[in-house]
């Protein structure tokens, strides 16, 4: 049976290198523009936990954690805080054929900055894409990082934007190397 692992390892990392590269070529240099709709969104805001984190540093158990100084007495997110978003995926610009939907994770950090995962459940396969965002109406530049389906071996970038011709619809942008 110990004889067996390595052949069957060859075989697995053989057919890896086959699928991959004929996978990528089918989103390799695509450019494609897709509309979203948010459904739900929620705000988690973790005041609780900083209340905590001042009596127990678990860096130091003799040294008290003080809140960081970018933030305190701001208004807005903290660090820690989430926020995540819902969003229906459509093809065209009248929201009017849906093909998938997304989840957008993001937490911010010390700036007010945030950290955002986003996957994106498509007619013919997902994709995924994280990075660092400011959620302040800027545009959204994520990193693709993979995918299934149709988007296996997808990397590239998905650009987020506020659509200036229908309020409370954003604009996703797909840039695929």
């Amino acid at each position: 049976m110990r004889r067996e692992l390595p052949v069957v390892l060859a075989a697995l990392a053989a057919a890896a290198t086959l699928a991959v590269p004929a996978a990528s070529a089918a989103t390799q240099g695509r450019s494609f523009v897709f509309y979203a709709k948010a459904t739900h969104a929620q705000f988690i805001n973790h005041a609780d936990d900083r209340a905590r984190g001042n009596k127990a540093n678990p860096f130091n158990a003799e040294a008290l954690a003080t809140p960081p100084k970018a933030n305190k007495g701001k208004k807005g997110a903290r660090a820690g805080d989430n926020a995540l978003f819902s969003l229906n995926v459509y093809s065209d610009p009248a929201l009017t054929r849906l093909v998938g939907t997304a989840t957008y994770s993001c937490t911010f950090n010390f700036a007010q900055e945030a950290i955002c995962e986003a996957d994106f459940e498509l007619a013919k396969g997902t994709m995924i894409a994280m990075g660092p965002a400011k959620l302040d109406g800027r545009p959204i530049v994520l990193a693709v990082t993979g995918g299934t389906g149709r988007y296996v071996g997808a990397h590239g970038q998905v650009t987020s934007t506020s659509s200036s011709a229908r309020k409370g619809t954003q604009v996703l942008h797909f840039q695929l190397g």
